[in-house]
């Protein structure tokens, strides 16, 4: 009876031993996905944003409203030969006028 015991015992620990080393050749290495390394789309700039920015070089800030109505202070920048509003842009510091 001890030795029917002590083989399952040992027949139970190495199907873990090997379940378990399965699953560790099995995982992942960790590193971001393809989908996760991708800059994210542009989406089109709206028609609001791109008359805001007519007559105005890439850098300029411009303020519009959007087509939701809402009040925007965005700079110029050119995507894809369109020269258009974006949130984000990097503009020099805004600069005080003295009095």
């Amino acid at each position: 009876m001890h030795s029917l015991l002590t083989s399952r015992l040992a027949l139970l620990a190495a199907s873990s031993t090997l379940f378990l080393s399965g699953l560790a050749m099995a995982q992942d290495t960790g590193g971001p996905t393809a989908a996760e390394t991708a800059p994210p789309a542009a989406k089109a700039p709206e028609q609001a944003a791109i008359d805001a920015c007519k007559d105005k070089k890439a850098g300029e800030r411009v303020r519009f409203t959007d087509a939701k109505g809402k009040k925007r202070h965005w700079a110029c920048t050119s995507v894809d030969g369109v020269l258009a509003a974006r949130a984000g842009v990097a503009t020099p510091a805004h600069t005080v006028k003295a009095k």
